[in-house]
């Protein structure tokens, strides 16, 4: 867990499942846990005010996929995403999203770079494939933190 003067960053418990989903709810997202799911939060007083996912999808898959990362809109611009994603991909070295265009600034700034289906696992290849039928502006972004070591407990605050 990390702490700043303002918020907490921490890897979800059991027992903030229900209030993760009614955070995801209260801002229309849909977000769902699969199997080997792990969730991260930014926490302004104990409240949840940023989310993500990260799903492993298989044991051996050395590609974990970041999704459903929302923050609250009342705390944006305030570098909570930035922090969340520093944090949550330190425990995921290989961390592999889709994202709409607009987003590609967000993370292009936080160590992701472009990528194309042939860089992905066969089962996120396959995902990609499915998601770009109905969202066909999908870019792949890769984060791959062995070229940007840096562990939760040694990260400094933004």
């Amino acid at each position: 867990m990390i702490s700043s003067p303002e918020f907490e960053f921490c890897r979800a418990q059991k027992s903030d499942k229900k209030a993760i989903k009614r955070f995801y709810r209260k801002h229309s997202y849909s977000a769902s846990f699969m199997g080997l799911d792990s969730c991260y939060l930014a926490k302004d007083k104990q409240e949840i005010i940023a989310c993500v996912l990260h799903s492993q999808l298989l044991v051996e898959n050395n590609q974990s996929f970041l999704h459903a990362l929302v923050v609250d809109p009342a705390y944006r611009r305030q570098s909570i995403a930035t922090s969340l994603l520093d944090y949550c991909c330190a425990f995921h070295p290989l961390t592999v999203c889709f994202a709409a265009p607009k987003l590609t600034s967000l993370y292009l700034s936080n160590n992701f770079q472009l990528a194309k289906p042939e860089q992905l696992s066969p089962l996120l290849a396959k995902r990609y494939l499915q998601y770009i039928k109905t969202k066909p502006e999908l870019a792949i972004f890769i984060r791959d933190m062995n070229k940007h070591q840096q562990s939760p407990e040694n990260k400094s605050n933004k």
